[in-house]
């Protein structure tokens, strides 16, 4: 008995020598730890189980969002975040085959630019607003809309040959002036790059050629086409603020030439006081000759 005894004890002390063992063993410790965390969660989510609070109930119509068209949200269409706005582009098919003939008018413009932007008729000399854009080789060529909108013109006119204008959000029209044909109507909706016409010539300005005539203006002001090319449509907004501003700054000079002119006028004012006066002298000096006269001819009669 004593001896089986003696055999328990130095097992147990044996298993208690390899358990301090163990546990001295630096990783032994936290493989505990994980081991008991793992044991929590697992024990949680037993507890939790499977949450139907979220699903809908029995008789509850589910509606794709994407196929609720204008009952959702709240009775309004939906709208397409992502959509972004068209850039102007030019009003021709292939812009390889065009070259510029004539450029907008600047007011800030160097001499050389600003002749180079005027357009000769009738024995006179008209700033160009807008862009004139022709064949590399003279030839005629498809003109396309710079920017989609609606038509609100197309018709021949006599001087500047068939015209489109077609009409864009904020006040914004686009022309095309100088074409021999017309292939869309009044009140046609038109997709950026739509054809619109072949360019041809026109009586306003013969020195172009065949070409088309480019004009781009918001409330009737005409801006720079090269100002907006690549830009979205707002920047015509943009463009309209900055040619005011350059229009402001030059009016101390225009005003300068306005004191100019007028402190030119009494200088002719005092040419023609002098003028008078010569003439007054020249009345005095009359009856002096006639005075001679008389003499003379009582000096006749004695005689």
């Amino acid at each position: 008995m004593r001896e089986e005894e003696n055999k328990r004890s130095s097992k147990s002390e044996e298993n208690s020598l390899n358990v301090k063992g163990l546990l001295r063993k630096r990783w032994m410790l936290p493989a505990i730890y994980l081991a008991a965390a793992a044991g929590v969660l697992i024990a949680v989510f037993a507890m939790q189980g499977p949450n139907d609070s979220a699903a809908p109930g029995e008789g509850v119509e589910v509606t794709d969002p994407s196929q609720a068209g204008e009952n959702y949200p709240y009775g309004e269409d939906a709208v397409q975040v992502t959509a972004s706005s068209e850039v102007v582009k030019m009003p021709v098919a292939n812009e390889e085959e065009v070259t510029v003939v004539g450029y907008f008018y600047d007011v800030n413009g160097t001499p050389e630019e600003q002749q180079e932007a005027l357009v000769y008729y009738n024995n006179t000399y008209f700033p160009n607003k807008g862009m004139d854009f022709a064949h590399v080789e003279g030839e005629s060529f498809e003109v396309a809309a710079a920017i989609s909108g609606t038509v609100v013109k197309a018709e021949k006119d006599s001087l500047l040959g068939y015209v489109v204008e077609i009409s864009h959000e904020d006040g914004v029209v686009t022309h095309y002036h100088s074409l021999e044909t017309v292939e869309v109507e009044e009140g046609t909706t038109v997709q950026q790059g739509d054809l619109l016409g072949r360019a041809g010539r026109n009586s306003y300005n013969t020195d172009a050629g065949i070409h088309v005539h480019f004009e781009i203006r918001q409330d009737g002001v005409a801006v720079n086409p090269n100002d907006v090319f690549q830009q979205p449509i707002d920047s015509v907004k943009d463009a309209v603020k900055d040619q005011e501003k350059n229009k402001e700054d030059e009016k101390p000079a225009d005003e300068e030439e306005g004191n100019e002119g007028v402190n030119a006028a009494p200088d002719e004012e005092e040419n023609e006081d002098e003028d008078a006066a010569d003439n007054e002298d020249e009345e005095e000096v009359a009856p002096e000759d006639n005075t001679d006269q008389d003499e003379d001819e009582e000096e006749n009669e004695l005689g």
